[in-house]
């Protein structure tokens, strides 16, 4: 967590030491700017908030009537990684707004007691937004975005439960398939690298389960929804579980088309 905190920190520094110097220098050699173009991005990011936790806070117990059920402190996650693509439409002369639409996948995984209690959750986004290039026509840009997205979130967790003789043994709780629309604040750095390909660095704020949020109880045994709704229908957990995620991205862009 230190480490992200440490890069996230001197992103920002070089963001905004470079856009001051942008907007007080000379503009020199400007650059093509493309209509239309192309990311891809891997980043890092870590869980906060209330779905964040060890993978020991997802409590199982054992009842007769109904059998199996779960009431987590949390989703029990922490970090992952991400790969993402997202495709850029440059609007008017001056090219400073781009329409965005993506499409990532991010895995969260976490372990606790030598893996024998441990999570792992995938969302899969499909987004759509807008981003605004400070300084289209520069060899470094700055860049600042929101987008609106559509999450499909699954996982499963390992974990210890207790039986009503105090026999204690380790299940394999699915989750099953969830949909959540969600929003992302970005920014982030273009430089040039070429006439064919950019170098992106950027950070970026992402709340994947903003609404709708929904409780379901289930027949089967081991398998249980996300359930990140604090009451619905008769059924009481500690707190809405939000998932949020700070990431940092890195990648390349290239160029489509100039008209």
């Amino acid at each position: 967590m230190k480490s992200l905190k440490f890069v996230l920190i001197l992103i920002v520094l070089i963001c905004t030491s470079n856009l001051f110097s942008q907007f007080i220098g000379k503009k020199k050699n400007p650059v093509k700017v493309p209509r239309y173009s192309i990311s891809f991005l891997g980043g890092y990011g870590y869980v906060f908030g209330s779905a964040s936790g060890d993978a020991r806070d997802f409590l199982t117990h054992y009842d007769v009537q109904p059998g199996v059920f779960w009431h987590p402190e949390n989703l029990g996650m922490k970090s992952g990684f991400g790969l993402e693509a997202k495709g850029k439409y440059a609007l008017g002369k001056k090219k400073k707004f781009r329409v965005t639409g993506s499409l990532g996948y991010n895995l969260f995984y976490n372990t606790q007691n030598n893996g024998k209690n441990r999570t792992k959750w995938s969302i899969f986004n499909l987004g759509a937004g807008m981003e605004y290039n400070f300084t289209p026509k520069q060899k470094e840009r700055i860049y600042t975005g929101l987008e609106i997205n559509y999450n499909l979130m699954f996982g499963a967790w390992q974990s210890d439960i207790t039986y009503p003789d105090k026999y204690v043994s380790n299940i394999y709780t699915k989750f099953r398939p969830a949909n959540r629309m969600g929003l992302t604040a970005l920014a982030g750095m273009e430089f040039r690298l070429s006439k064919k390909m950019d170098l992106n660095v950027g950070i970026k704020g992402v709340w994947v389960n903003a609404f709708p949020k929904r409780n379901f109880y289930v027949e089967e045994g081991y398998e249980t929804y996300v359930n990140d709704s604090k009451s619905y229908d008769g059924i009481e957990f500690q707190s809405n579980k939000e998932v949020m995620y700070f990431q940092v991205v890195t990648g390349i862009t290239l160029p489509l088309s100039f008209k």
